[in-house]
C-alpha cells in the first residue's frame, strides 16, 4: 500500500511567482516509488475568511466535501508557501483552520520561499500552527532562498542538483513519518473496536 501525500499551496496573491515552486514540489513529490500526490491551490478551494469551519456548513458545496475527504484520506502533507510579512498568507491559515480531525496525528513537510531567510519565519509559524490541529511537522525542512531568483523562466530550477537533494531530504523524512503515524493510527483504531 503507498502513501498518499497531497501538497497544499497556500497564496492567493495575484501574480505569485512561488507557485513556479510549489509545482516543482509536486513533480518532484510524485517521482517517489510509492507515492500518490495530488496538487491543491488555495487559490481553487472554496475556502475564503473563516466564518464557519466545514462541519458547520450547512449543505456544504460538493467542493468542500471533496476537500474534507481527500485531507482525511491522506497519509501526510507537504505544505509549499511563502512568507508575508514574517509569517503565513492568510489563505493558507484559513484552509488549516477549515478542517480538524483531517490533521490529526498526521505529519507535514514544510517548503518555504522567501527572501535571505528564504522563509524562515513562515516555517516557524507552521511549527505552532500545525500542532495546534493535533498534527505533527518533520524535523527537516527546505527554505528557498531569494525565491524570485531560485528559477528559470522555463519552470527549472536554477541550482536543482541542490534543491533536489534537499527535497529528497525533507521526503524521506515526510514518508518515514507518514507510514509510522499510519501503523499508530491503525493500531490505536483497533484497539478502540
Amino acid at each position: 500500500m503507498g502513501l498518499y501525500l497531497p501538497v497544499l499551496y497556500g497564496t492567493v496573491r495575484e501574480g505569485r511567482r512561488s507557485i513556479t515552486l510549489a509545482r516543482y514540489v509536486e513533480q518532484r513529490l510524485a517521482q517517489r516509488p510509492g507515492v500518490r500526490t495530488r496538487f491543491f491551490d488555495a487559490a481553487e478551494l472554496p475556502f475564503g475568511n473563516l466564518v464557519r469551519r466545514e462541519w458547520e456548513i450547512e449543505n456544504p458545496p460538493q467542493e468542500v466535501t471533496d476537500f474534507v475527504r481527500e485531507m482525511g484520506e491522506a497519509d501526510g502533507f507537504v505544505i509549499v508557501t511563502p512568507e508575508y510579512n514574517y509569517s503565513i498568507p492568510g489563505a493558507l491559515k484559513n484552509v488549516i483552520d477549515h478542517l480538524f480531525d483531517e490533521w490529526h496525528r498526521k505529519p507535514f513537510g514544510i517548503v518555504t520561499a522567501g527572501g535571505i531567510g528564504g522563509g524562515l519565519r513562515a516555517a516557524d509559524t507552521l511549527r505552532q500552527v500545525i500542532p495546534g490541529v493535533r498534527g505533527v511537522t518533520v524535523p527537516s525542512h527546505v527554505p528557498v532562498r531569494d525565491y524570485a531568483k531560485a528559477f528559470n523562466a522555463d519552470g527549472t530550477p536554477v541550482d536543482a542538483v541542490d534543491l533536489d537533494r534537499r527535497l529528497d531530504i525533507l521526503f524521506a523524512d515526510l514518508e518515514w513519518y507518514a507510514k509510522a503515524l499510519q501503523l499508530a493510527r491503525k493500531e490505536s483504531a483497533d484497539a478502540n473496536s
